[in-house]
């Protein structure tokens, strides 16, 4: 049972979550969730680059909410598809995944429109 209470995120991402709260109204726990989401459907674990964790701090309650339970089995999932160890590498990975959501979305996303445009046809 992988079991944490905080999870920092990185300057350069909590920086741009600022700006990206600020075109969409969304906070930074919503958009650390759509980001997890995309890094998660996108990206292979060689293109995650590792960041600093001197960013913004978020409790797991705040991050993932009442689906945590859901979040946390989706980076494991990965985590074993990508193979490595869930237990080990559980909040590495769930940080690096964050991190670079941050950065696809920042690229992304100019509005809240936007985010309804990008998640079309994924619900």
């Amino acid at each position: 049972m992988i079991k944490f209470n905080r999870l920092r995120i990185s300057n350069d991402a909590t920086a741009k979550l600022k700006v990206l709260k600020t075109r969409t109204g969304l906070t930074p726990n919503i958009l650390c969730r759509l980001a997890l989401c995309f890094s998660l459907e996108n990206e292979k674990p060689n293109n995650l680059i590792p960041m600093d964790e001197n960013g913004q701090e978020f409790n797991k309650h705040t991050l993932l909410g009442e689906d945590d339970a859901h979040y946390v089995s989706l980076v494991k999932q990965r985590c074993l598809e990508d193979g490595l160890d869930p237990e080990k590498e559980f909040l590495n990975q769930m940080r690096l995944h964050i991190n670079h959501g941050v950065t696809i979305l920042s690229g992304r996303i100019k509005s809240i429109g936007e985010v309804t445009n990008l998640l079309k046809g994924r619900l």
